[in-house]
């Protein structure tokens, strides 16, 4: 569901990607929760999310999806 969501917003005339955030679980961060920002965003692929920096995260990670403090999908 989450990659549902986060395809419409690439492809939506009027959703930014770069208004985005991303929260998912990643084991040894504070609360074992990170937030991205979408325009870190390079693709989707099948079953990952894959930032500019060649960090690939399986969608079943994420947790939360918000446009400008609103939110979109919460799992």
């Amino acid at each position: 569901m989450a990659r549902n969501i986060i395809n419409m917003i690439l492809w939506h005339p009027k959703m930014q990607i770069t208004e985005i955030k991303i929260t998912y679980i990643h084991r040894g961060a504070p609360g074992n929760l990170k937030t991205i920002n979408g325009d870190s965003i390079e693709r989707l692929a099948r079953g990952f999310l894959i930032l500019k920096e060649g960090t690939q995260i399986p969608f079943h990670r994420i947790v939360k999806i918000t446009d400008k403090n609103k939110i979109l999908w919460k799992k």
